[in-house]
């Protein structure tokens, strides 16, 4: 709505500036020109608006990529429901863990500020998820339960990981993870943003 905004603002000054140049005369001219000189400020002001926009959305933007559900099946089990976001019922996956918390883990490509600026999304790849305790003792006492999301490693990020140094369009390549509680009942949200990953409770 605001582009469309912009867009007709600006239409406006060039009518007014063609209607000044075709229609002479003193008087008529200048309340043309003052009020292309009105539009081109609003003009200005929309467009200033609409980089802030696009600027703020490209820096801490939240793409939807996953949704989970769990259920207890121990006091020290649980399973997990992953359902892919805008995909069909049949990519969900349904596994089993041990924990009494969830994590996600892949690879991140940060791009250089700039391209960030404009638009384009830093690259991820969900590659595990995994089930873990809270407590360290617990954990040490169990190996951790990991299941792989992808059936290969990510060979784009291992490339773009070793020839870092050398691209001056890439800022940082690493791993992101994110965890949270098993919270039967729960919708749980996995988000990507430009710096990794990132988890909330559905809003209800």
């Amino acid at each position: 709505m605001l582009v469309v905004a912009t867009v007709v603002v600006w239409v406006l000054v060039l009518c007014e500036v063609v209607s000044a140049i075709r229609r002479p005369g003193p008087v008529r001219t200048l309340k043309r020109l003052l009020a292309a000189a009105v539009f081109a400020a609003l003009g200005t002001l929309l467009g200033s608006l609409l980089i802030l926009l696009q600027c703020f959305h490209a820096f801490a933007g939240e793409t939807l990529i996953a949704r989970v559900t769990t259920t207890r099946r121990s006091p020290t089990a649980f399973e997990l429901r992953y359902t892919p976001a805008g995909g069909p019922e049949a990519l969900a996956r349904t596994l089993e863990l041990e924990g009494n918390q969830w994590a996600i883990s892949g690879g991140i490509v940060k791009w250089h500020p700039w391209l960030t600026a404009m638009g384009v999304k830093s690259y991820h790849k969900p590659m595990r998820l995994g089930g873990q305790f809270s407590s360290l003792s617990q954990q040490r006492e169990r190996p951790p339960t990991v299941y792989p999301l992808e059936p290969e490693a990510d060979r784009f990020w291992e490339a773009l990981y070793w020839a870092d140094p050398y691209l001056p369009f890439v800022e940082a390549v690493y791993g992101s993870s994110a965890y949270a509680y098993v919270e039967p009942g729960v919708v749980q949200e996995i988000y990507v943003t430009p710096s990794g990953y990132l988890i909330k409770r559905a809003a209800r």
